[in-house]
């Protein structure tokens, strides 16, 4: 039986550059993600810049890791360590390190602070639920689309499941899971 520290682990780091620091912070980001991919288990890197409401810039490194054991022997390593104090003085914030196994990542609560992690089973539901749907409307909207390009079917299923998987992360699972917080989160105590 799979065990939960057998699971693939995504890890984030949100680092907020100091002002006139903003591309050496970015280089700094890139090395840190090619020393990870250096390391056993290592399964991609993805880096994101958001500007916040104050129009500050925030990097987000998104690290996945095949097991957690692997992305812990990266989070204790000489390497990481030696590239973590190599730029630090270019960030002026950073963000305590987020690990989220399986589907946590769909499911942030932004809104509470002190909230459990909800549990699978209730993850399971209102993903298969938001697949389904999207699978019976999103995919066949998308063929019609794409048929007088004469695409072929595996470019059209391609281009479908990048355009499911960015809605789900960015605009369609946000939504469900303020929708549903009071369900999916419990307070901790």
């Amino acid at each position: 039986m799979m065990q939960a520290s057998d699971l693939p682990v995504i890890t984030i780091i949100e680092l907020t550059p100091k002002a006139s620091y903003r591309e050496e912070a970015l280089e700094a980001i890139q090395t840190i993600s090619l020393a990870a991919a250096g390391f056993h288990g290592y399964q991609s890197a993805d880096i994101f810049e958001k500007v916040t409401a104050g129009g500050a810039i925030v990097f987000a490194i998104i690290l996945r890791f095949d097991t957690y054991a692997n992305l812990t022997s990266w989070n204790d390593s000489e390497q990481k360590a030696r590239q973590i104090a190599l730029s630090k003085n270019l960030f002026k914030e950073v963000t305590p390190e987020v690990k989220l196994t399986g589907l946590e990542f769909w499911f942030e609560n932004k809104q509470q602070k002190g909230v459990v992690q909800p549990t699978k089973w209730k993850m399971l539901i209102i993903t298969v639920c938001i697949i389904f749907t999207l699978l019976h409307t999103l995919m066949p909207f998308i063929r019609q689309l794409l048929r007088p390009i004469g695409m072929p079917q595996m470019i059209n299923t391609l281009v479908g499941i990048i355009m499911m998987v960015t809605l789900m992360t960015y605009v369609v699972m946000p939504f469900i899971t303020r929708i549903f917080s009071k369900w999916l989160f419990k307070s901790k105590g």
